[in-house]
Order: C-alpha cells, then structure tokens, then sequence
C-alpha cells in the first residue's frame, strides 16, 4: 500500500487557527482543533500535525489556507522557514476565497462557523489537487505589492479628501467651481487666500491690481495672467450665495484642515513613489520597461508588475488543445489570457443548448488592485499611443451605450498583451504608428 499524504484545511483569521485534517479517502482524523494565531499557536499545531503524521505513516502532508487578508502570510512564511519538519514536505496552498465558498455550495446545507469552513477547505484540497498548486511567497515581489498597495490607498484617501473639501468650499462659495479662478484648485495660491481672506465678501472692493500683485508673489509668478485669475474669482464671489456671518469662522476652519491634509497624504504620496523606483531600480529593473512607456510611470507601472508578480506561475499546467485534442504546454498567449482572467478583465460566454447570449458582462471577479491599474493604464495609452488610440476609437464607435467605459475595458484586455509580454522578454517598448 503506497503512502499517502495528510490534506488539512486551515481557516485563518486574526485570532485562531481552526484545523482540520483529512485522510486520502476522505476520513477525518481532526476536526474542531483549534490553536491560537500566533508563534506559540503554531508550535502547539506542528506538534499535533507531526503526532498524526508519524502515526499514520504519511509521506507528507498539504496545508491550504484562504487568502483572507495578510492573516494567512505569517503562518506561510513560518512554515517555509521552519526546517523541523521538511521530512514531510509540508505544502501550502492558499485557495481562493470565492472558490471555497462555491465548492461548500455543492454540498447539503451547512453552519456557517469556522470549524466547518476548514474541512471544506481540506475536503476542497483533498478532491480537487489538479487544479491547485502550492503557493510559493516570493518577497521581492510581495515588497513590491507593499509599496504599491500603499501608494494605491494614499490615492484613494486623496480622492475622498479633496470630494469633502469640494464638498464644503461650495458652502463658503457656491460658484467656485463654475468660474474656476485657478487652474488646480489646491495650489498655493488658492490655499493662501482662504488663510488670509477669512471673508471672501470683501475681496469685491479690493482693486484688481492690488490682489493680482498679490497672486504673483503667492505663486512665484507662475501665473500667466494674474489679473484674469482675479476677474475670475470676483465672478465666482459675486454668482454664490451668501453665506451667514457666523457660520464662516468654522467652515473656513474646516478648509484650512482639510488642505493641510491633503498637503501631508501628497507629501507621503511623493515618498512612496521614491520608494517604489528605488525598488524597482535595486530588484525588478524589467519594470522600468513598463515606466518608460510614455503615460505610464512608476505608480501605473510598478502596480501592474507588483499585481502580476512572478510570470512563471502562470505558465504553471496544461492546457487542452482543442483542434489536436491533447494537452500541451502553455505559451505566453495562455499566460496573458491567465493575467487578464486573474484580473477580472474577460466576458464569460452564457450559452445553454441552441441557446447563445448576446450580451455578455465583464466578469470582475478577481484582483481589483489589478483591474484598476490595467484600466488606468489604458486611458494613458489610448493618449499618448497612437496604436492604442486607434484601438480605443474604434471600439467606441461600435455601440452607442456605455462607450466610452466598454472602450477602455477592452482596451485594458488588449493591454495586458502588451505589459506580459515586456515583463517576460525584458525589453523595452517599441511602439507601432497607427495606420
């Protein structure tokens, strides 16, 4: 009788460590163990999963985990660490989260409680190995993802922060926006007059010259028409409501708060981009193809490649060869159809009988971190490169609803060509001219 190995499913979260362990035919031998998330839990689980595996006379043993949060990457990087135990071969996988739910719906209606979650993820692991491979942590790459995702939530907190000061300059002047008085309405400038005009009212009977002259020093003299930049505000005061005198002192209280904010979460912005060449210069020089590519820069670049990761695990498998009928080797078209899949950027066909789907809807089931740098990266192309322009320009024509969102989707879809194949080959881009 060949040895077999020990399936156990882990569900991980902040606290504990819920086990299950599962014979090769399906028999549990734990169930309902469960060990503290931390160095001391996981010595009390390597003893217990070593006793099993020495009375059983395994060869080995699979350890999967869901990829809820960061919570699993400490129990990874221990057991890829510790040596104590490689006579087994420990494997870990870390199995998709919307997969482990969908499998546990083939069965009969069940708790939902983390006991029962880990045998579903042994019993997962247990039936269904051709489809999983264990997962390997690569820390360049996941340093990388650090920088990225950071830099990705600093955006994301810039946004909101500059909607709520939007939210509440229309308070102080209603017609703002529409008159627009400077280009970028952070500026220095702009933050300098709502500190030294506490009342906006009274700017009205200040000479255009006067304030223009003003405006030049506040701006070192980067504005090409100062005096314009004052016409523009006065009509911008003279078109809002007023506002009550004593609600003023806290709403421009407010402002000044929120652009001191916005100022801190820029300046860290700016050194988490120092941070993302400095890595990409030190260990992934490949990337700075993608930074190089006119549009892009180190941000957009370093967050696909970051996502992405390393290559060669797409390439990882078989594919089935439907005119030879038999499997073969992946080459680099399956690996980016495997990138766009991860990225949620493709259309699942709904075809039953005689019976095809005409509209089909973009799948969005993936990494969103990567679908949204794709997709931003896009806009950039379909600017600054006349091939992808062409591209974009000619799927905008083809419907009438929704154009330019499904121009884009499918422009990122034909982008992940592009950056899979700069990644793998390490060269530079060398763009074509559009016809």
């Amino acid at each position: 009788m060949s040895r077999s190995r020990l399936q156990v499913g882990i569900d991980i979260s902040q606290q504990r460590l819920d086990v299950c362990a599962l014979r090769a035919d399906g028999k549990m031998l734990l169930g309902d163990r469960c060990f503290a998330n931390s160095k001391q839990g996981y010595e009390a689980l390597k003893a217990t999963l070593l006793n099993t595996l020495e009375s059983g006379n395994y060869s080995g043993v699979d350890i999967g985990g869901e990829s809820t949060g960061y919570y699993w990457l400490p129990l990874a990087l221990q057991l890829k660490a510790d040596d104590s135990w490689q006579a087994y071969d420990p494997q870990f996988y870390l199995l998709n989260s919307r997969q482990v739910y969908w499998f546990k719906k083939g069965f009969a209606p069940d708790d939902k409680t983390d006991a029962r979650d880990s045998y579903y993820i042994a019993e997962k692991l247990r039936s269904q190995r051709e489809t999983a491979y264990p997962y390997s942590v690569d820390l360049s790459w996941l340093r990388l993802r650090f920088y990225s995702r950071l830099r990705f939530h600093l955006g994301q907190a810039l946004t909101r922060e500059k909607n709520y000061y939007w939210s509440h300059m229309f308070l102080l002047c209603s017609a703002y926006r529409r008159h627009m008085p400077f280009s970028d309405g952070f500026a220095a400038t702009g933050r300098r007059l709502l500190q030294e005009y506490p009342d906006w009212q009274s700017l009205r009977h200040v000479p255009i010259e006067v304030l223009a002259r003003q405006f030049e020093v506040w701006s070192h003299n980067r504005l090409s028409d100062p005096p314009q930049n004052v016409r523009r505000l006065h009509q911008a005061i003279e078109a809002s409501y007023v506002l009550p005198g004593e609600l003023q002192g806290a709403l421009r209280d407010l402002l000044r708060t929120t652009l001191d904010h916005i100022a801190l979460i820029e300046k860290q912005a700016s050194q988490v981009e120092r941070w993302l060449q400095r890595e990409v210069n030190q260990h992934h020089p490949e990337v700075n193809h993608l930074v190089n590519i006119k549009g892009l820069g180190i941000v957009l670049a370093a967050g696909i490649a970051a996502e992405i990761g390393n290559l060669q695990r797409f390439f990882r498998g078989q594919k089935w060869n439907k005119r030879k009928q038999r499997f073969q080797q992946k080459n680099l078209r399956d690996v980016e159809d495997a990138v766009a899949k991860y990225a949620g950027l493709w259309w699942p066909r709904h075809d039953s009988g005689s019976f095809q789907g005409q509209e089909r809807r973009m799948s969005k089931k993936g990494n969103r971190f990567l679908r949204y740098y794709l997709v931003e990266a896009a806009d950039k192309l379909r600017q600054y490169q006349p091939q992808y322009q062409a591209y974009y320009l000619r799927k905008r024509k083809e419907t009438k609803k929704h154009q330019h969102k499904r121009a884009l989707a499918l422009t990122a879809r034909k982008s992940v060509g592009l950056f899979v194949g700069l990644l793998h080959r390490n060269e530079p881009y060398r763009p074509q001219e559009a016809s």
